[in-house]
């Protein structure tokens, strides 16, 4: 029989054999009708397009998966998906069997506009009675499953994760729902959709009721559906984007791919919307009405998922976002699905369902105002310990090791004695003002032998045990080691003390704290790349970049810059704040966050209705966002064009770093073309000029130096932590 042919497969079939299907009635009432994908073109045709700059058709990714999808999945994938099908266990969801097999039994008796294939529209699908709670749970385990499978099949097929909408001229019109069809088995009704056509237009607004079972909700059964991706845009599928796992820099293990939304945010099945939550921080309001005080969700490696409603918005947040560094795992709230199988039995605290509802807003305002939100790096840390405690646990170091201090400083073993310290505060659990005190003293010892890397070890270990700020120790802390020390004369020194500091001062940036992270900048030591220990990056083009010391004095000169810019900016906040609909003033402050830090998701919402008419329409297109390399290029090129109408300084180059971030996009898909030589051509001018912002030029060194472009404090403890590496290879990209 044919893997198209399995159990709640669709089967379409031609009007046109309509005689022939008539004879075979009686096979069809004995066993499933067995139906053939085609082949479809080669994919030696879906290469190569011409290289015009204005083309109707675009021979970039997003077309060709398109197009190939139009094609049977190849026979390992489909296999595969078919197999998993089978084996999934058998649920409460008879009535929906019943009422599957019973369309295949009438379906000659139906018209075309009334059923397709063996399925009839979802309406008639509809079981008698309500599915129980334990019946829909299963059925809700089930479909994310079946949607997990699929995802991953896609994955394994394409090379990325399908986009979360298929678009035409920038347009969204159909759903990753529609896309990932072939992967459930469904090719036949795959086939019948016009991804050109939007969700609303004929013929695809007449495939809506066909809503396959996987999508079908088991609450409400009709053509809605609550999976969604993760769409904002610090999420995995945001800007519609083609997810590869190199990509997700918090690891696939760790980042959210599919959730199930409450019902207040189901839409139709092929509607191009999912999961963008207006208020990430009351993101927990859309989630956990429907599965027994928790949702289900699904990792971006492929492993289902069943998260408690008592997971924290914070938790929730560095689960969704994919490439912040919070360093949190995925076994910080994942719970195998079998928990909400097994919790199907309400206990007694459970039986008053109306006052469980009821109670849900404040409950959940219990919980996020007595759980300690912290990163995952840290979940458990200790609050600090009040002054007066941590003043008599200095005075009692002070007694009990007075003498070593001044033998340590005599003999130059600092660095042995900040080590003891630091082991006899870890142990130290009944006494939290003694392990603190003896962990700044360890801190101080190692500042004092001059040892980096056993600074920055003390250092994370304090961060990891007590609820300080980490931005705040590491900025301190950088500025007391190089005042005590000569960075310059150790090369190990030198290269870990340069990649803590770019860290620290990008999340001074996001902080505002020009002035800090202007003293950082400062305190940054001679940077010689040809010193042993420096792994340089490889550049596009092969050009060599302008070098990293220039690009440190670059650095200092803009943090300077911006320092005075934002004090002028603060003022701007103030009035904004007063009269939010200034959008003079809204404008003002997102040129300072775009041109100045280079934070455009900051920035770029700010400018749209400011008095630049060129510069508010570029930023309306580049918030659209961009879905394939032809998309990359026009918004890369909309960028560059408006640089050059402006004079030479911060605002020109601003507008080229953008048109580069862009370029760079488009050369990760973009095949050998005249558009590839033009694109290519524009990255290797812009990598020829200084970088026109803090948070760019600190990019450019890190790519320079070969370090991970977006890592962050979190992140670096968490690596810290987690891994056991040569010093200072845990920032690195290689």
């Amino acid at each position: 029989m044919s893997d198209n042919t399995s159990g709640s497969g669709i089967v379409l079939r031609p009007v046109g054999l309509r005689n022939i299907v008539g004879k075979m009635v009686s096979l069809v009432l004995g066993c499933q009708l067995l139906c053939c994908g085609g082949c479809g073109p080669s994919k030696e045709e879906l290469m190569m397009r011409a290289a015009q700059r204005a083309r109707p058709k675009s021979s970039d990714e997003k077309e060709e998966s398109a197009k190939a999808q139009t094609q049977p999945v190849s026979t390992a994938i489909a296999s595969k998906v078919v197999d998993a099908k089978a084996g999934v266990k058998e649920t409460a969801n008879a009535a929906t069997t019943s009422a599957v097999q019973k369309a295949a039994k009438d379906s000659d008796a139906n018209s075309p506009e009334e059923t397709i294939g063996d399925w009839k529209p979802v309406s008639d699908r509809k079981p008698a009675n309500p599915l129980g709670e334990p019946e829909r749970h299963a059925k809700a385990v089930e479909n994310l499953n079946r949607l997990t499978e699929a995802l991953m099949a896609y994955k394994e097929d394409k090379g990325h994760y399908p986009p979360s909408a298929q678009a035409k001229a920038g347009i969204k019109t159909l759903s990753w729902r529609v896309l990932i069809l072939p992967y459930l088995g469904h090719q036949d009704l795959f086939e019948k959709f016009d991804l050109n056509m939007p969700w609303n237009r004929s013929p695809n607004k007449e495939l809506i009721e066909f809503i396959p079972d996987e999508l079908i909700s088991p609450e409400r059964f009709d053509s809605k559906t609550n999976w969604m991706l993760p769409a904002h845009r610090n999420y995995m599928f945001g800007d519609n984007r083609y997810p590869r796992d190199r990509n997700i820099e918090d690891g696939i293990e760790n980042t959210l791919m599919l959730v199930e939304v409450n019902d207040d945010l189901a839409v139709e099945w092929t509607r191009p919307v999912d999961f963008e939550p207006a208020d990430l921080g009351a993101l927990k309001g859309s989630l956990g009405d429907l599965r027994s005080g928790g949702t289900l969700v699904a990792w971006a490696n492929g492993w289902p998922s069943y998260v408690a409603n008592s997971v924290s918005t914070k938790q929730w947040t560095n689960a969704f976002t994919y490439e912040s560094g919070d360093g949190q795992r995925a076994g910080a709230i994942h719970k195998e699905p079998d928990a909400l199988l097994a919790a199907n039995k309400p206990s007694r605290s459970e039986t008053n369902v109306e006052a469980k509802v009821t109670g849900r807003v404040e409950a959940s305002k219990v919980v996020e105002n007595s759980e300690v939100e912290a990163e995952s790096w840290g979940e458990n840390r200790l609050p600090v310990p009040p002054s007066p405690d941590l003043a008599t646990s200095n005075q009692r170091i002070e007694q009990l090791f007075g003498e070593q201090l001044v033998r340590a400083k005599q003999n130059q073993t600092q660095a042995e004695l900040s080590n003891d310290f630091l082991k006899k505060s870890l142990v130290m659990s009944d006494d939290a003002a003694g392990a603190y005190a003896l962990q700044n003293a360890a801190i101080d010892l190692a500042i004092d032998s001059g040892d980096f890397m056993l600074f920055q070890t003390v250092l994370d270990q304090h961060a990891s045990t007590f609820e300080v700020d980490l931005y705040q120790v590491n900025r301190d802390g950088l500025l007391e080691f190089s005042r005590r020390n000569d960075v310059d004369e150790d090369t190990a020194s030198q290269m870990a003390f340069v990649r803590r500091a770019l860290v620290a001062i990008q999340e001074g940036l996001k902080r505002n704290d020009f002035e800090g992270v202007g003293r950082i900048a400062s305190a940054l030591p001679r940077v010689e790349e040809e010193r042993r220990g420096f792994r340089r990056a490889n550049v596009r083009g092969g050009k060599r970049e302008v070098s990293a010391e220039k690009l440190v004095r670059i650095l200092q000169t803009q943090l300077s810059s911006a320092n005075k810019q934002y004090e002028q900016a603060a003022e701007k906040v103030a009035e904004y704040r007063k009269n939010p609909n200034d959008a003079e003033l809204a404008s003002a402050l997102g040129r300072f966050y775009c041109f100045l830090k280079g934070d455009w998701a900051m920035g770029l919402p700010l400018v749209i209705n400011g008095t630049s008419e060129k510069l508010s329409r570029v930023a309306k297109r580049d918030l659209e966002g961009a879905n394939d390399a032809e998309d990359f290029l026009a918004l890369g090129d909309m960028w560059w064009e408006l640089s050059e109408g402006l004079p030479a300084g911060i605002y020109r180059q601003g507008t080229r770093d953008r048109a580069g971030y862009w370029y760079e996009q488009s050369l990760e898909v973009m095949p050998e073309s005249l558009d590839r030589l033009h694109v290519q051509a524009r990255v290797k001018e812009w990598q020829s000029q200084d970088p026109g912002s803090p948070l760019a030029t600190i990019r450019t060194i890190n790519r320079q130096l070969g370090l991970a472009e977006n890592a962050d404090l979190e992140q670096v403890v968490a690596r810290k932590r987690t891994q056991v590496n040569a010093p200072g290879d845990d920032y690195e990209d290689g």
